[in-house]
């Protein structure tokens, strides 16, 4: 059976089965009720898969459509996503989203009777998608959004690009897709310049996997439903659009499907939106696209996702994107061991850590991170210093800094991201680079540390009977995860 939201969902209820919470009762997502239940859980450090068995549309009636929320939002469910043992180190699941880009799959067609999302098909007069229980997310947003990844095609090359974008809707069969200055627009401005219409579709439901690969950063030539079938493990199948045919292929086992095309030389005001970095993103004009909506497909029970952007920690989206960090800082330096980039606690902050064999290795891998535009301040530690732990971070950089030899700040020379709400220009940004690492030129006060002949001798559970030891509660007071 081809991978997807649902087989995700079994597998999760194998291994995890107390993280799946269906709510029976009645929820209006258009009115923050979903928002508000999320945040209350996360105010207790709880992130369970929500499904919602009633919710509400945008019309405000009962939906035939399910809401899933949280599907993505821990490591671990990361590792049940990837297939991964349980435990394995999100440095090293960075190593795997790194090895899968890698090792890619090429998706396969299947005709659309072989195709779950085909099994309602809506188009014309039919589209309506005030029926699908979209959310409202946070105070001020400019109107109820989708927030999940869209399919588009290069004219020239036929590549296809994933990615994923704020889509307020406006009408029963339209949205204002918001296009960052990247793929997306890069491909649209391509069919507006021949005032053609750009082919689109959005997937509103489908395995991690498939997420995580829609989120990869790399070159422009690759196709990302290729990188999504190494994601997957297996080829991603495809299935002709009802808008577009076979010159637009949709995911075949997504759970929603909307499709149409952005209108050349028409652009739509929308926002402002709750954003990832935890602010809300201004309203916008210029990059904001009009989305005509030409059809419908989906599954019989069809389960709707949705992504409440700044809550909990997102693997899902931060794991392609540090070991696509990886992979450009190993290019200027082989040295580099691991990429931190987690969720808000530290949106445009990178945390490297590094075998450093020269004095300025820090300066070649900071730069290197620099040609991110999600990339503000850099920190490059040593290899003892685990980049996932505050603590390891703060040590660093309180007894590895003289802040006036070690900490470069660049006049705002470099593109930023305009979700940043620092930023007094609209798209240029300063930078600040901080070299925590050991000085190799000089001599430098080793670590304190427990003989390594100590800690092999001693065993804890000589010491400490296992019946009390395990009745300890973890403190994770000082991890971000």
């Amino acid at each position: 059976m081809a991978k997807s939201l649902r087989t995700f969902l079994e597998d999760c209820r194998r291994e995890i089965p107390n993280e799946i919470v269906h709510i029976e009762k009645e929820v209006d997502p258009a009115h923050f009720d979903v928002t508000a239940i999320i945040k209350h859980l996360g105010a207790e450090k709880k992130f369970p898969i929500l499904i919602f068995d009633h919710p509400l549309n945008l019309h405000g009636k009962p939906s035939e459509i399910k809401l899933v929320m949280n599907s993505e939002i821990s490591q671990g469910k990361c590792q049940i996503a990837l297939g991964l043992p349980k435990g394995t180190s999100r440095e090293r699941m960075a190593e795997i989203c790194l090895e899968r880009e890698d090792q890619r799959i090429a998706p396969i067609v299947v005709e659309k009777k072989e195709a779950p999302v085909k099994e309602v098909i809506k188009v014309g007069k039919d589209v309506d998608i005030f029926e699908i229980p979209i959310m409202r997310h946070h105070y001020m947003d400019g109107g109820p959004y989708i927030t999940l990844s869209t399919i588009s095609r290069d004219p020239n090359n036929g590549v296809y690009n994933c990615s994923y974008h704020r889509m307020e809707v406006k009408s029963r069969n339209s949205t204002a897709l918001h296009a960052s200055p990247r793929h997306l627009w890069k491909i649209f401005r391509e069919y507006e310049e021949k005032n053609l219409e750009c082919p689109v579709a959005t997937v509103l439901g489908h395995h991690p996997a498939y997420h995580m690969g829609a989120c990869y950063t790399g070159a422009f030539e690759v196709s990302e439903l290729d990188v999504i079938g190494g994601y997957l493990q297996e080829p991603l199948r495809l299935t002709p659009s009802e808008t577009w045919g076979e010159d637009l292929l949709i995911p075949a086992d997504a759970e929603i499907v909307i499709e149409g095309a952005l209108l050349p030389g028409k652009r739509v005001v929308e926002g402002p939106f709750g954003e990832a970095p935890g602010y809300l993103g201004p309203q916008r004009l210029i990059t904001c696209l009009h989305y005509e909506v030409r059809a419908v497909t989906y599954r019989k029970g069809a389960m709707y996702q949705s992504v409440i952007t700044p809550e909990g920690d997102k693997p899902w989206m931060d794991l392609p994107r540090e070991g696509a960090y990886l992979r450009r800082i190993r290019e200027a330096v082989p040295g580099a061991r691991a990429v931190c980039k987690m969720g808000r606690h530290a949106h445009y902050n990178v945390f490297i850590s590094i075998k450093k064999m020269a004095e300025g290795d820090p300066g070649r891998v900071a730069a290197a991170a620099l040609t991110f535009d999600h990339t503000k301040n850099v920190f490059v530690f040593d290899e003892d210093i685990d980049v996932y732990n505050p603590t390891d971070i703060l040590w660093a950089i309180a007894t590895r800094v003289q802040p006036h030899l070690q900490i470069s700040i660049l006049q705002p020379l470099f593109r930023g991201n305009v979700l940043d709400p620092s930023l007094v220009d609209e798209i240029k940004t300063s930078v600040m680079i901080v070299d925590a690492t050991r000085p190799l030129d000089r001599p430098f006060s080793p670590v304190s540390k427990c003989p390594e002949d100590a800690m092999e001798r001693i065993k804890l559970e000589n010491f400490i009977p296992g019946e009390i030891l395990q009745h300890i509660p973890i403190d994770r007071t000082t991890y971000w995860c």
